[in-house]
Parts: structure tokens; sequence; C-alpha cells
């Protein structure tokens, strides 16, 4: 899963850093993959690969906190499975709170990505107009 989450992260275009960071960066905790791009502003991706049925609130919320170590400003969550109704209301919460975009990428992502490998960039849109709405500012 992590070898299929880092080309997607190529496809995209963005600088791979480390896979299966752990250490003082990250307060001893893993994360699977960095990636940064630089286009138009600089960005941090940390990319977190679940090979299970479902990503819970606790899968996010660790993510979450590493955030804070790593700088990150994007989270990628990617799963076999699906994205449980509990984690995608805290990632909807915090991306209202923070400057932080959460991607959810789910088996049924993964399907149309395997089947076209340019859906990674429809699936990336759909997440980003997601998080503009939750981060929408009011006037």
């Amino acid at each position: 899963l992590e070898a299929l989450a880092f080309k997607l992260m190529r496809l995209i275009d963005l600088t791979y850093v480390a896979t299966r960071l752990r250490g003082e960066a990250t307060g001893g905790a893993e994360v699977d993959l960095i990636f940064e791009g630089t286009r138009l502003v600089f960005s941090r991706w940390q990319v977190q690969c679940k090979n299970t049925s479902r990503v819970v609130l606790d899968d996010v919320a660790k993510e979450v906190g590493l955030t804070h170590f790593l700088r990150s400003n994007v989270i990628v969550m990617v799963s076999t499975g699906e994205i449980g109704l509990e984690a995608r209301r805290y990632a909807n919460r915090i991306m209202q709170q923070s400057n932080l975009c959460i991607v959810m990428v789910d088996r049924a992502d993964l399907e149309a990505i395997i089947e076209n490998p340019t859906k990674v960039v429809d699936v990336l849109n759909r997440e980003a107009k997601h998080a503009m709405t939750l981060k929408a500012l009011d006037q």
C-alpha cells in the first residue's frame, strides 16, 4: 500500500522526503511517507496507509498530533477499507478549526485510480473542494 501511495504522490509531482520516518522528528511515532511540494507555495504532506477494513477517529487523531512535530500542511489517509463516519467528522472539525487539510482516500477511490491513474486528480480535487467548503469565511 505504501508503494501505491508513493506512486500517487509522485503522479501529482510531489517530492519524496522519507519513508517510515520515526525518531526525534516525530516524537517516536511513525509516519509512513513524507512528501513536499513547492508549486505556488511550500507544502508538506504526511501520508498514512491503513490496510484495514476501517479508518477510525484514533487513526486520524494520531496523524493530526504528528503535524506539530513535522510542520505538515496536509495529511493523506489512504485505506484499503472505508473511512469511518467518526473519523470523517473528526477530520472535518480539525479542518474547520485549523490550517490543516486532511485528504481521505478509501477503497473505492483506490479502485478507480488503479483502473485509471489520472483519477487521482479527481479524488484530490474533490477533497480540496470539501476542505474549501469547510473553511469558508463568514462574511
